[in-house]
């Protein structure tokens, strides 16, 4: 026959028609086995070996192409047990595979005979230890594309596969087992592509769940044990909405609704399910429509996402925001107030001076005194929680403003309140404004005192570490145990730092209570004004600290306050002018507000200063420019119109370098007060302030030079 070459199907090949030999008989008893209901590899194999007793052959295969196109595989076979030896040549660069190139869709390869093929045509190598002697090789195609290889061979002597044997095998097998392979590679498909949106359902975090039209449950993934702590199967056949809050089912209904009118290809929704411990919990679920080809619904697709961390996240900035705007407002109004007082308190101290010798006078003097004094502790608190409020830091011991406030706190507490104190001896000294800490102290011991009525124990502790490796809420936590509701504000500490701890024996705080104790204006008492752990809280964050509480209903509470700790070195003093001998000094007084610059250069002037007043900082570098030569020291507000204190003091010290200056203010508005500070000011004064207060630092800067007894005004 010399080289296989592939000929049309309807071709009669080298010989003449033979009618006998078409074996048309076949073909009922083939449409007989596909009509058993068998199995697909089951009915391949009865039809491969239908073909094989139709043609009379030793062999019948089919052979699969591999999707990745390397080779062919054996899908079914006539012959019982192991596969014959042929195996080796179908491999992904057997012979086979080179023969398929060959293969036209619409041709068919017959073989009488292997041995007039040339040596190397690769069809001889169709073969194992048992030499094939004639083929027949039909594709299985589907359109243009070859699926596979029908394949029948001899192995004794020649064969002559007839016009008939060839065209029930092209034109009626091939087309059944083409759809039988176009069949196998689509479940194949289906079974992966099935395998990987289950496993995406099974391993996502998000609840995957899939209902019939009725809401019923056919489909639970994995999340739903966490989610809901249901067992998949359990949730299997029940209806979504026996799990709504009552008040979300009419939202939940009118989603539902949406989704059969088809407004939209997907429903979003947030509602709240119950748990299986009857808690509720609140969720996003995604809702999506798998719809027939009339465009009814026969399955709803619900992704269900935990939106508990999301709306505790939420929840955090919003407080977060809040309490921003009502820090600012807080600060604002504080430093106002803070002007405000200076003329108070001021003008009260320079009356009560005027007016030495009258007891009547006296009385109600110091009436309005104390008055103030309770108002500009109630400006700390605001600037405090603002955290605006770190006004002169240094560096203290934390036993410092304990030691300093029990005196007070024997006087204020009942006598049924036993205080304990525990202070370290050798304790990291932090830096801090020593008025805020003594406030912070006694805020806590005072809210301590007031949780318990009818008496108990206060304690007191400090304690340093020098390396905290784990933070400070883990050690609380630790300390305390799981079961205590413990809240905590400010940085998480690590390393060097030092520790108050402030403990009660009182009634104690529920987890609803303890959440809010830093709300501004949040009390439980009937005339409290919820300012005092608000404040703690301000001074807290306002020196980089952390702040823990623990507390339960009849267990008291604790509260666990850390600062870091810092080097205990001593400030660089800034270069100054030595001072100049001889006669008053001579202060430039600069401030906004008339009634404070009035004051404060009064106050001055009774001191024995000679006083130069300006309302702004354009005026005061105005009257610095002239008269520099004379002037001492400057004294500036920090915020004023046009110029600021700090931008007056700079381009002062471009006049005369190292100038005196004292920066005065009710609070740290840009929060940059200890850099400003730092720049070249020898110290700062606080509003409101008492004489003694501003002659001190006034003497302090100037270097204890002595000064007039007179008026000086220039």
């Amino acid at each position: 026959m010399g080289d296989a070459i592939p000929f049309p199907v309807k071709n009669q090949g080298s010989g003449g028609p033979s009618p006998d030999a078409v074996p048309l008989l076949a073909v009922p008893r083939i449409a007989r086995i596909c009509a058993l209901g068998l199995g697909l590899d089951e009915l391949l194999g009865e039809v491969c070996r239908e073909i094989q007793a139709m043609c009379g052959a030793e062999g019948c295969y089919i052979l699969s192409c591999r999707e990745d196109g390397a080779g062919v595989e054996i899908w079914r076979s006539s012959l019982p047990g192991e596969w014959p030896d042929l195996e080796p040549a179908f491999r992904s660069q057997g012979p086979l595979g080179r023969v398929i190139d060959r293969l036209r869709p619409e041709s068919v390869l017959a073989i009488d005979d292997f041995d007039i093929l040339s040596p190397d045509d690769p069809v001889r190598m169709l073969h194992g230890p048992h030499p094939i002697r004639s083929a027949l090789l039909i594709p299985l195609k589907l359109a243009t594309r070859v699926l596979g290889v029908l394949f029948l061979h001899m192995y004794g002597a020649p064969r002559k596969w007839t016009e008939g044997e060839v065209r029930v095998a092209a034109e009626i097998v091939s087309p059944i087992l083409s759809a039988a392979l176009e069949r196998r590679r689509m479940d194949e498909q289906l079974r992966e592509s099935e395998a990987r949106y289950r496993f995406l359902a099974d391993n996502a975090l998000d609840f995957i769940s899939l209902h019939d039209p009725a809401g019923k449950v056919l489909y639970a993934s994995p999340a739903a044990r966490g989610m809901l702590g249901y067992r998949p199967e359990e949730l299997m056949g029940l209806s979504a909405e026996i799990f709504l809050h009552p008040d979300d089912r009419e939202k939940f209904l009118e989603g539902n609704r949406r989704l059969e009118r088809g407004e939209h290809a997907a429903v979003a929704l947030q509602y709240r399910v119950r748990r299986k411990d009857g808690g509720f919990m609140e969720v996003e679920a995604v809702s999506s429509a798998v719809r027939d080809e009339h465009g009814q619904i026969r399955q709803v697709v619900r992704v269900t996402r935990d939106l508990t961390e999301r709306k505790k996240m939420e929840a955090h900035l919003f407080e977060g925001q809040q309490l921003e705007i009502v820090g600012m407002l807080a600060g604002g109004v504080a430093h106002e107030f803070n002007n405000l007082l200076v003329g108070v308190t001021g003008a009260v101290e320079m009356l009560a001076r005027l007016l030495q010798g009258n007891g009547e006078a006296h009385k109600y003097l110091s009436m309005i005194e104390r008055n103030g004094e309770r108002a500009v502790e109630l400006t700390r608190q605001l600037l405090a929680y603002a955290r605006q409020g770190k006004y002169s830091p240094r560096t203290v011991s934390l036993n410092q403003p304990v030691l300093e406030n029990v005196p007070i706190l024997k006087a204020a507490l009942p006598a049924s309140v036993e205080i304990r104190l525990d202070l370290a001896d050798a304790l990291p000294p932090v830096l801090a404004d020593i008025a805020q800490l003594k406030q912070l102290v006694m805020s806590l011991c005072l809210n301590a005192g007031e949780a318990m009525p009818r008496g108990g124990s206060l304690t007191i502790r400090t304690w340093g570490v020098k390396h905290l490796s784990d933070r400070l809420e883990e050690a609380a936590t630790a300390a305390w145990g799981p079961s205590a509701g413990v809240v905590r504000s400010g940085k998480s500490l690590s390393g060097p730092c030092s520790i108050l701890e402030v403990t009660d024996t009182g009634t104690g705080m529920d987890g609803k209570t303890l959440g809010r104790i830093f709300e501004p204006f949040f009390s439980t008492k009937f005339i409290g004004r919820g300012m005092g752990l608000a404040a703690v809280r301000g001074i807290v964050e306002s020196h980089d600290g952390e702040i823990l509480v623990r507390s339960e209903p009849g267990r008291g509470t604790t509260f666990l306050v850390g600062f870091p700790a810092v080097p205990e070195t001593p400030a660089a003093a800034s270069p100054r002018e030595s001072p100049r001998r001889g006669g008053p000094a001579t202060i430039l007084a600069a401030d906004d507000e008339d009634d404070v610059r009035e004051i404060m250069s009064a106050m001055l002037r009774s001191a024995g200063y000679r006083v130069i007043e300006a309302r702004n900082g354009i005026e005061a570098l105005e009257r610095f420019r002239g008269r520099s030569g004379e002037i001492d020291l400057v004294l500036l507000d920090l915020m004023m119109p046009g110029m600021s204190g700090e931008q007056a003091f700079a381009e002062m010290r471009r006049i005369r370098p190292g100038v005196r200056g004292l920066l005065a203010s009710g609070y740290d508005e840009s929060g940059r007060l200890r850099e400003i500070v730092a720049d070249g000011f020898g110290g700062f004064l606080r509003k409101p302030f008492r004489l003694r207060e501003l002659v001190g630092k006034v003497e302090e800067i100037l270097g204890g030079r002595e000064h007039g007894e007179g008026p000086g005004n220039p």
